[in-house]
């Protein structure tokens, strides 16, 4: 089956979501590029205290994420470029936030990794994953320094 016909038997709310996160995900892509990290660093989660506090999802808030996880997925795999994870997790923060559901944004580098940073940026809303899967006990996350 073609990519067309896959998406002409998608249900509306699909086509919508697919939509959102590619415009999403192009803004997050030049916010990245073009815009120094000073500026939207209050998008990142504080590691200690995003931590502790990890709420339980309602059923509605549980559809909203797998809705913006599949739609985000979606958009990736189908973009003229690469969209690394920090795209992926802002325009999916994004999108939640829209939808009323609370995310943590994570960025971190591996333990291990001495001579080349290998950085990563995961979201996740309560326990539930929505983007950048990974091991988490293999990363040091960074947290928010007021200026």
């Amino acid at each position: 089956m073609s990519k067309l016909q896959t998406m002409a038997r998608m249900p509306a709310s699909e086509w919508l979501g697919w939509i959102e996160a590619a415009a999403c995900l192009a803004w997050a892509r030049l916010l990245v590029l073009l815009v120094p990290v000073k500026h939207w660093r209050d998008q990142i989660a504080d590691g200690v205290e995003a931590k502790g506090q990890l709420p339980v999802l309602t059923q509605k808030e549980r559809a909203a994420v797998r809705l913006v996880a599949r739609s985000v997925g979606r958009a990736v795999r189908n973009a003229p470029v690469e969209l690394v994870c920090l795209p992926q997790a802002l325009a999916a923060r994004w999108m939640l936030k829209r939808r009323g559901v609370e995310t943590q944004l994570y960025i971190g580098t591996r333990r291990a990794a001495e001579e080349t940073r290998e950085f990563h940026a995961w979201l996740k809303s309560g326990r539930t994953w929505v983007t950048g899967h990974c091991e988490e006990k293999e990363y040091v996350t960074f947290t928010r320094q007021t200026a």
